[in-house]
């Protein structure tokens, strides 16, 4: 758990520092075209990919017949992945009508083929809980290929940096998770085992399709409707948020799926247990989130350089939709610790359906509307992420609401407070204004919490000393 942890905080902050100095150096229409053509990796990973990884991991024992059945059907998979993009690269330029997509498209698809090729080694290691290995890749890639892409960028190479950076991470990681792993495929196919992968990772292939639109629909939409430029700007807003999000849901959910399935046989247990990490998470994340949202205008100023300053209006907004997502990791979670993925499939075919439709809609107005109608989306249909909870559990909608209602109405107090405080030093420079807002920000936000949520406080304080005191009985 540790070495998934570190892996998870700090390959994405690597990813993010990276993303910020890469950033300074190229202009939003390359950022956009980049964003563009990395979806087609991002398509492969969660529709085909993952339910070949999946089909391993969940088997539980080594088999070396299914492993190198599997390989041969992920590199297969890989290499039509290849054939496909350099041969449609041209005509998928010509459609977007992004000049140089084409190209990042053919060179990117190398990407992709290695990582079909990494597939089996990498559920080798996970399903024989082999972290540290993992992690180290994960690492050392990352920053082989921060350093790469930062110095082309440094360098006025443009949209090259971001593919050199994209490739650098691909070769390293295939590098060493190759040398860190015993098993090597072998001349040999079964059908039978096929029909076990292709039969498993048909279901999660389904769920990671309506995933993929449900998180991409946005960059998507724009990049068609508003153009590369457009798409850089939005994804500087998403970033920041993206990179959270993806450190706190790996974290989070890793340690919620196994906790809540061996809880599953005492459903009142489980009750308390699962209201209990929904208020503590809240109670954290709400107000940064919200903060977040604040103080988004010099966040973007200051991290990305002031000819990003519309990105800041989509920062807000799904900085918002950050709030709601971190808690709603744990209605997941439920669903897959109680034998019920099929719930969790049908909700996000929902969500993919419902965001493909508002985000047309919503692109004629703009990035940030397309970013406010995400969010919207979010809070209008989140009682259904809800509902499963309340129908797995015994427990009842005021009991999930009373779970929150202390985070929720001191971040509420937190932002009404800081419009006008904000507002009475209009005119500050930015470094003065993010500081001065947040300390005042955590401040009256632990004071409200103390107030509402005493329980809260209390709790958070005794799982911190528990903490630490395991800390030191370990080093």
């Amino acid at each position: 758990m540790a070495w998934s942890i570190l892996e998870s905080w700090g390959v994405q902050l690597l990813q993010f520092l990276t993303f910020l100095v890469i950033a300074r150096y190229v202009d939003a229409t390359m950022l956009g075209i980049v964003a563009m053509a990395l979806l087609v990796g991002q398509w492969f990973q969660m529709i085909i990919l993952s339910g070949i990884s999946a089909s391993l991991v969940s088997k539980g024992t080594a088999d070396a017949d299914l492993d190198d059945t599997a390989f041969w059907i992920s590199a297969a998979a890989g290499a039509l992945l290849l054939i496909a993009t350099f041969s449609l690269a041209d005509l998928v330029e010509r459609t977007a009508a992004h000049q140089g997509l084409g190209m990042v498209l053919r060179w990117l698809s190398v990407a992709n083929f290695l990582g079909a090729l990494n597939v089996v080694p990498q559920a080798w290691l996970t399903r024989a809980l082999l972290m540290r290995p993992l992690a180290t890749r994960s690492t050392i890639s990352t920053l082989v290929g921060g350093i790469v892409g930062i110095a082309l960028a440094v360098a006025g190479y443009g949209v090259m940096a971001l593919v050199a950076q994209n490739l650098a991470v691909a070769v390293i990681g295939t590098i060493i998770l190759w040398a860190a792993c015993p098993m090597r495929p072998r001349l040999r196919f079964s059908r039978e085992k096929a029909r076990d992968v292709l039969f498993y990772g048909r279901h999660v292939g389904v769920t990671g399709a309506a995933n993929f639109f449900n998180a991409n629909a946005d960059i998507m939409v724009i990049g068609l409707a508003l153009g590369g430029a457009a798409t850089g700007i939005y994804t500087v807003g998403k970033r920041a948020l993206l990179a959270a999000n993806l450190m706190l849901a790996r974290a989070l959910s890793r340690v919620a799926l196994p906790v809540f399935s061996q809880l599953k046989g005492d459903p009142p247990r489980l009750a308390k247990a699962f209201l209990k990490i929904v208020s503590a998470t809240s109670s954290i994340t709400t107000p940064a989130f919200v903060g977040l949202a604040i103080v988004s205008d010099e966040f973007i100023f200051l991290l990305f350089g002031p000819r990003w300053a519309a990105a800041a209006d989509v920062m807000r907004y799904l900085s918002l939709f950050g709030a709601l997502q971190a808690i709603g990791i744990y209605n997941q979670s439920l669903m897959l610790a109680m034998g019920k993925p099929q719930w969790q499939t049908w909700l996000a075919g929902i969500y993919a359906l419902v965001n493909i439709v508002t985000f047309f809609f919503a692109v004629e107005y703009g990035m940030a509307a397309v970013a406010a109608a995400f969010t919207a989306r979010a809070y209008i249909l989140y009682p259904l992420s809800v509902w499963p909870v309340v129908v797995l559990l015994p427990l009842g909608w005021r009991d999930y609401w009373k779970a929150l209602r202390p985070s929720v109405v001191a971040s509420l107090v937190m932002a009404v407070f800081l419009w006008g405080f904000r507002f009475a030093l209009a005119g500050q420079a930015p470094i003065p204004m993010l500081l001065s807002t947040v300390i005042a920000g955590a401040a009256v936000y632990m004071i409200v919490l103390g107030l509402v949520g005493r329980t809260i406080v209390i709790d958070m304080f005794h799982f911190a000393r528990a903490g630490g005191k395991r800390v030191s009985s370990t080093s």
